[in-house]
């Protein structure tokens, strides 16, 4: 195994699954910061921010600073602050996606549930763009505001395309599921800010002033993790320890680097 120097970790399906720590995790982690190697998470996860993702990886026994974690959420409200300063957009997701978007400068037209609800310029129609997390309060409503709001105009953008969120008793529905249903009903197909997408990882390895000859990225999912590291043209490690199984991975159209059971498996063999 090559003695890669920069590692970008999902988290989902990677470190842990739902409120479970994944096997390895923690010696895997620890092992980078004895070695010297320099990491970052990167997450598609829409629902916190880096604080709260530090915050729960301190909770699994996991020391993390703020800084090591980069979530598509962050990189999304960036995007749309640079693109849309003070103007009014239009969120599906939940309460901290919109308080960020807000934070950031954006004119968040439904930051308060059923504020100013005969404002005309209130309206979702009145939105240059619709950004869309995952939802676990999603309602109709929701989308049919998302659905006139991109009709009027609006450009559809999605945090991430996750179909799935590992969870420890099995799956619930990603953001890609609300997105689908919003590109159907509008015609439209979304603009994506997380993986697989490639912008997130290369302005994170530039951060970090990697070399991407001895980066990787470490994953659970073929059509995310590794779509997004090889367009980034970094090596990949796919792990089968959420989103892939064996029998996936066998018949991968463009197959990762490496592949591990798990981050346990990953670090006997990075240690030789």
């Amino acid at each position: 195994m090559k003695d890669y120097r920069s590692y970008l970790l999902d988290l989902d399906g990677v470190v842990y699954r739902g409120a479970a720590l994944l096997p390895g995790a923690r010696d895997f982690i620890a092992w980078l910061e004895a070695t010297g190697r320099d990491y970052r998470y990167l997450t598609n996860n829409s629902m916190q921010s880096p604080a709260d993702v530090a915050t729960r990886l301190r909770s699994l026994g996991i020391p993390t600073p703020e800084a090591r974690v980069v979530t598509a959420s962050q990189a999304a409200v960036a995007l749309f602050a640079e693109r849309w300063p003070g103007q009014p957009i239009w969120v599906v997701g939940l309460p901290s996606l919109r308080q960020m978007a807000a934070a950031a400068g954006l004119r968040v037209l439904n930051l308060t549930e059923g504020a100013a609800p005969d404002d005309p310029d209130a309206g979702p129609t009145t939105a240059r763009a619709v950004l869309v997390g995952l939802h676990r309060s999603l309602i109709y409503a929701d989308l049919q505001a998302a659905t006139r709001a991109v009709l009027a105009g609006a450009e559809l953008w999605g945090v991430n395309r996750d179909p799935q969120l590992p969870m420890e008793d099995g799956f619930d529905p990603g953001c890609g599921a609300i997105l689908a249903a919003l590109e159907v009903a509008t015609g439209h197909r979304a603009n994506i800010v997380g993986k697989p997408a490639p912008a997130m990882l290369l302005t994170t390895l530039h951060a970090m002033g990697a070399d991407p000859a001895t980066a990787v990225m470490v994953g659970d999912g073929l059509a995310m993790d590794i779509a997004a590291g090889q367009a980034a043209g970094i090596d990949t490690i796919l792990l089968l320890s959420g989103l892939t199984d064996a029998a996936q991975a066998a018949v991968a159209v463009q197959p990762p680097t490496l592949i591990f059971r798990d981050l346990a498996d990953l670090l006997h063999s990075a240690r030789g």
